[in-house]
């Protein structure tokens, strides 16, 4: 599932590679997101600790705050090695261990968005439909089959990295790999960019049906109270701008350099394309800085807790009361 590093037939070209950007500009730049990742879902992580398990949503995006804690913890293994301020062992440790650890939570990630976007789909759409899909016990039972299934994935890619790495070849994911170890990886490449483009198609059709219910709602119902709930509506749309930003980008990338590492071209077209899979990977990570962003506008407990928590929930009513007062005094109602 590692799929960052050279080929054997491209190794020449990382020679030519520009080392303050592989080496300083990206290491410093995941730094950057796994210390905002980590503090935002740490506290993530706390409120929704203290948030009991009412909803299909909320157990969707638990699984997800995980998968981010996941991806967050391999990002440090990754600084070191691309910049090369660890040994050379902590390459090939990155190769075998935490970099499929980073992509297996990656597109963890992507399913539960997925699931999250059919959740919404069908509670503004099909709002009065009591399924079974909804309930807790059937989210919980989806998110375990979630985790199985990818985790199912791992083991083999670890195992089957099982060549002794030296110096030359530590950061060669591919070369540390026997040959069903490299017929595995093309495997779980191909398996995760269908994983990608069916939820990428979901989210779609979900989003355009819940798009399509706000729409007619206002068109039918000209009040104020509609106007608010197509503002709440709209705050879904958080999770298709977090995808399409986070993962749209390194899922485009991927096609021509994938091609461009089995049809050998050039080197300046290749090293070109390796630096816009490397910066829409970074974007990928990214997404565990955006996730919070969801947390805050879609799920209402987690609002309210994390008010309450930091002692901002009475200046917020108080406010709120003065906007009343101030409405309902004599001199506004006379304007």
């Amino acid at each position: 599932m590692n799929t960052s590093t050279d080929s054997p037939n491209t190794t020449s070209c990382s020679d030519l590679r520009n080392p303050s950007v592989t080496k300083v500009v990206l290491p410093f730049l995941y730094l950057v997101v796994c210390i905002g990742g980590l503090l935002l879902n740490t506290l993530a992580a706390w409120i929704f600790c203290q948030i009991p398990n009412r909803s299909s949503f909320l157990i969707y995006l638990k699984n997800i705050v995980i998968a981010d804690l996941m991806m967050v913890a391999t990002l440090p293994f990754k600084i070191l090695s691309d910049s090369r301020l660890g040994p050379w062992q902590l390459q090939a440790f990155v190769c075998r261990y935490s970099g499929v650890i980073f992509y297996n939570s990656l597109y963890l990630s992507i399913i539960f968005l997925g699931l999250i976007g059919f959740d919404r789909y069908l509670k503004i759409v099909q709002p009065r439909k009591c399924l079974t899909v909804q309930k807790v016990t059937f989210a919980r039972v989806v998110s375990a089959g979630c985790w199985v299934f990818m985790s199912g994935f791992v083991l083999p890619n670890i195992i089957l990295t099982n060549k002794v790495p030296t110096e030359k070849n530590a950061a060669r994911c591919l070369q540390l790999k026997n040959g069903l170890g490299v017929t595995w990886h093309h495997f779980i490449v191909w398996k995760c960019k269908v994983i990608f483009w069916i939820t990428f198609v979901l989210l779609i059709g979900c989003y355009s049906a819940i798009l399509k219910k706000i729409y007619w709602s206002d068109r039918k119902f000209q009040k104020d109270s509609s106007n608010v709930k197509k503002k709440a509506n709209r705050n879904t749309f958080s999770i298709m701008a977090v995808f399409i930003i986070c993962f749209v980008p390194y899922q485009c990338i991927r096609i021509p350099y994938d091609n461009s590492r089995s049809n050998k071209r050039d080197c300046t077209t290749y090293n070109a394309l390796h630096y816009a899979k490397e910066a829409t990977q970074l974007l990928c990570a990214f997404n565990v800085c955006l996730d919070p962003i969801i947390y805050f506008l879609l799920c209402k407990s987690f609002t309210k807790l994390l008010f309450k928590k930091m002692h901002i929930e009475r200046s917020l009513s108080t406010e709120l009361s003065e906007v009343r007062i101030k409405r309902l005094s004599p001199n506004n109602i006379s304007n």
